[in-house]
């Protein structure tokens, strides 16, 4: 609960309201009158609840829910609308980042500020903005508080939809060892989790304090086959073209398909016509990777005389994920007379350059599935000095943050330099089994080792005053003051082996840094107009040394005529400030998500003459991403992101034992950044046909690097859609919260307590450029992802003796599916928990996670490597077993 009044007035009600909905029942403890800073506020007070929506959740409830990771614990957020996990680096370049994002307002969650014990952690690196939630130390964390309003006034860039702040435990004493084993009853998925937690000294007592958490978790893979729901691309109601891919194994020639009419089942079968076979390819990937964490936190504070703390912080988080997606697609040229070509093969073709012959469209399943690994270290080191200073308390620190990831591959990628001389010498097959010769071809051109090596680093300074000003007739006007340093830096790094493999899309060449100088002040006041009113104003003043200044106030005011009643609202603007990785991003060539049909070559999936359906229809296309520096632009080609946000609520307590909190909420946001849709750009290929860029319109250095150039000029295909980060344009949202806290208490058959925490989105629309009409996305499925206009987290509570129960609801609405004529249904779990304390400093705990078993519902959608459901917002892990035991020596 809240760490504030002694007595049960609606202030620490309407705290506990707004809480986790696993609030302890007999949560209602007395506690001495103390000043504490709640997040959203530089000021220190002794109302917990102020003008500002705050959740508060304990990491204790948490752990009885079998929650292991940070994005677990923000997966329980109804205000949040994640749309990466660890589950999206299958088949994505995203270092095995997992990211919050309150509000849903995009960007991979760089709008939503994520800090530790108040400050900030540097942002993965792979794109420099947000933090990566596996950097968090869940067994170091004492409780979540979560903002949900708007707060650059206070934390600068960032801060538009919220601040989630992870709060560590102050003044740990004993030993404490803790397992957790958590087994689905399918195949795969296992996680075990192992932490210590070990302290001395007492910082009141001793006037030191000392402890250090250590947290090791791993899961085991779970495969696309081990899951029916999600173990073929092949849907109900849908085209065989639209779940599979073009380039299949075996392969074809130039449009010749050898293995028709069956192809090769179960992963290469015929389209509805038997005029092409596709490929399976979800039936090879991975649904969950395999996942290995290691947190490391120590911390150690001492009392100085004279009321003066001096503490030391240091973090380091490694985060590994290993990910596995089908073989390559792959296109090479195959000279007339090869002893592989199959039997019944049209005339060769004459390729200016190349000779007579054909184009072998082929997977490489000999060389296996493509696998990945990714290895991520966050780093941070800080000092803090706390205490009074001539009537100011004071809060100081200086540190460094860092971040590195290193992607590199693991098997199925191969040297293509390599290949294409083994297809050309008849020594490779595609289009049937591999001799030994092959197969010897194929494993020595396989290349192995890191790719990408991203490190980004924030060297940080900061001090704050808050203190009592002076007395008004209502009450005491109380300020804050502060002031911040920060030194920006990012660097990205292609090895030399990415010039082996132009399947990655990574340019060799690609290398890039960049770094900055932020400064800022802010100051933050409260004013008592009458008893019953109060009214906060807040202001930060940013400047940046490459884009310029930014300033932005914000007003709240809290309003308690009655005991039972509070009213509160707020008025802030935000702004996001483009990170080095939006600046620099390298230029890049990465497959689109969804498959297409090649609007002019390929219009309504039936290829026009000349061209290669296993070229043209139904497949990902190459997409350039890039900076404006790396694309060749001006740094100042992109203006921050700006926003507005209103919020306003009301807090009621009919009775002691109810609290209701509902908070409205609207923000309006303009200049967004991001790559313009890769569904837009095919959706409307009139209007964006400048974004097509086919073989005939680059250089012959590029099309050497890009498959479906081979096919150049018999044909000419799309080599690759523009997508640089650039300035689209404005997003409207608005909605309600709603928080019940019902403490029922005792009873005859023990402690009863039921609560609630829902969000519901009335309106979410976005244009995708600047001056464009609005896209509506609030229960609809809208170019990448949807956003849900209702979820939330419900929970009953008991308590008796040794012995409390959790009967906890996981609920998310339907929505109108990527394809429009189709929904998605509504998406509910069930979990269960029990907990037993009856042996001393022994804590038992069992559970069940899904007790139903209810598989995620079906979806078309084709944005993320996993097909039937979408990985993003469901656990296709299925009924899982929880088993928990934690002991503390002393």
């Amino acid at each position: 609960m809240y760490e504030a009044h002694a007595r049960m007035s609606l202030a620490v009600s309407a705290a506990l309201a707004a809480m986790s909905v696993t609030v302890p029942v007999a949560a209602q403890q007395q506690q001495q009158l103390e000043r504490v800073e709640i997040t959203g506020s530089s000021l220190r007070r002794v109302d917990a609840e102020t003008s500002l929506p705050v959740t508060v959740i304990r990491i204790e409830d948490l752990v009885r829910q079998g929650v292991t990771t940070a994005e677990q614990a923000v997966a329980r957020i109804a205000s949040n609308q994640s749309l990466q996990g660890v589950s999206q680096a299958i088949g994505g370049t995203t270092g095995g980042q997992s990211t919050a994002d309150l509000r849903g307002l995009g960007g991979n969650g760089n709008k939503t500020l994520v800090l530790l014990n108040g400050r900030r952690v540097a942002n993965h690196a792979f794109d420099s903005g947000s933090v990566d939630l596996n950097s968090i130390p869940l067994a170091a964390i004492d409780r979540i508080e979560i903002l949900r309003d708007g707060a650059s006034a206070i934390y600068g860039t960032d801060a538009i939809g919220g601040v989630i702040n992870f709060i560590l435990r102050r003044d740990y004493q004993g030993v404490q060892v803790s397992y957790e084993r958590q087994s689905p009853q399918k195949a795969g998925g296992d996680i075990d989790r192992a932490t210590v937690l070990a302290g001395f000294g007492s910082l009141a007592k001793n006037g030191f304090n000392v402890y250090g958490a250590l947290d090791y978790r791993k899961q085991t893979v779970v495969e696309a086959a081990q899951r029916g729901f999600a173990d073929s691309g092949i849907l109900p109601g849908t085209s065989i073209a639209s779940g599979t891919s073009g380039s299949s194994f075996p392969g074809d020639l130039s449009g010749f398909e050898p293995s028709l009419p069956n192809c090769a089942p179960p992963s290469s079968i015929p389209n509805e016509a038997r005029t092409a076979c596709r490929y399976d390819f979800t039936r090879d990937i991975d649904i969950v990777p395999k996942n290995d964490q290691l947190m490391v936190l120590l911390r150690g504070a001492m009392a100085l005389p004279g009321d003066h703390t001096l503490s030391a912080e240091y973090l380091r988080a490694q985060n590994s994920v290993t990910t596995r997606v089908a073989p390559a697609p792959v296109s090479h040229f195959l000279p007339a007379g090869t002893s592989t070509i199959p039997a019944g093969a049209p005339a060769p073709i004459n390729f200016p350059g190349l000779g007579l012959g054909y184009i072998a469209n082929w997977r490489q399943v000999p060389a296996g599935k493509r696998t990945s690994e990714s290895d991520t270290t966050t780093e941070r080191l800080l000092a803090e000095m706390t205490g009074s200073l001539a009537g100011f308390d004071y809060k100081a620190a200086i540190g460094q943050s860092k971040n590195k990831v290193n992607e590199g591959t693991r098997d199925g990628y191969t040297n293509n330099s390599l290949i294409a001389a083994g297809v050309r010498n008849g020594t490779i097959n595609p289009f049937g089994p591999q001799s030994a010769a092959g197969l010897a071809a194929i494993n020595a051109a396989k290349v192995n080792g890191d790719t990408s090596i991203g490190e980004g680093r924030v060297d940080f300074l900061d001090f704050r005053l808050n203190r009592d000003l002076f007395s008004l007739p209502a009450g005491v006007v109380a300020a804050a003051f502060g002031a911040e340093y920060r030194k920006e830096k990012y660097s990205y790094v292609a090895t030399d082996i990415t010039a082996q493999l132009p399947s990655l899309g990574v340019d060799p060449d690609s290398d890039v840094s960049g770094d900055r100088d932020v400064t800022a002040a802010f100051v933050e006041m409260n004013f008592p107009i009458i008893k019953s009113l109060d009214m906060t104003v807040a202001a930060r003043f940013d400047r940046y040394s490459d884009f310029g200044n930014t300033f932005n106030p914000k007003v709240g005011v809290r309003y308690q005529p009655i005991k039972q009643i509070l009213l509160r609202g707020s008025y802030n603007t935000g702004f996001r400030a483009p990170t080095l990785y939006e600046i620099y991003e390298p230029a890049s060539l990465t497959f689109t998500a969804d498959n297409y049909n090649d609007p002019v070559l390929c219009p309504n999936g039936t290829p026009v003459g000349g061209a290669s359906a296993g070229v043209v229809c139904g497949q990902q296309v190459l997409q350039r991403l890039g900076g404006p520096v790396g694309t060749g632009r001006p740094a100042s080609a992109l203006k921050p992101e700006e926003s507005k946000t209103h919020t306003i609520g009301i807090v009621i307590e009919p009775i002691d034992s109810i609290t209701l909190g509902i908070d409205y909420w609207r923000i309006s946001l303009e200049n967004q950044i991001d790559g313009l849709a890769e569904q837009a750009i095919f959706g409307n290929f009139s209007k964006y046909s400048s974004r097509f860029f086919r073989c005939s319109q680059v250089t012959a250095a590029v099309r050497a690097t890009i498959d479906a150039c081979l096919n150049f000029p018999n044909f000419d295909p799309i080599a690759f859609i523009d997508t640089p980060n650039e300035n689209l344009g404005k997003l409207r949202t608005n909605g309600v919260d709603i928080s019940l806290n019902w403490r029922i208490g005792r009873t005859a058959f023990g402690n009863w307590g039921f609560a609630l925490d829902g969000t519901y989105v009335d309106k979410y629309e976005y244009q995708r450029e600047t001056g464009g009409e609005y896209v509506q996305n609030a229960g609809v499925y809208a170019d990448a992802s949807p956003v849900f206009r209702w979820q939330h987290v419900a929970s009953v509570n008991w308590n008796a003796g040794n012995w409390a129960l959790q009967f906890a609801n996981r609920y998310k609405s339907g929505y109108k599916d990527q394809d429009p004529s189709r929904s998605v249904s509504n998406y509910s779990i069930y979990d269960l928990a029990a907990t037993w304390t009856g042996m001393r400093n022994l804590t038992v705990g069992l559970g069940v996670k899904n007790v139903l078993d209810k598989d995620p519902p079906l979806s078309v959608q084709a944005t993320t490597f996993q097909r039937g459901y979408d990985p993003r917002f469901t656990d296709p892990l299925g009924r899982t077993f929880v088993m928990r035991a934690s002991y503390k020596f002393f």
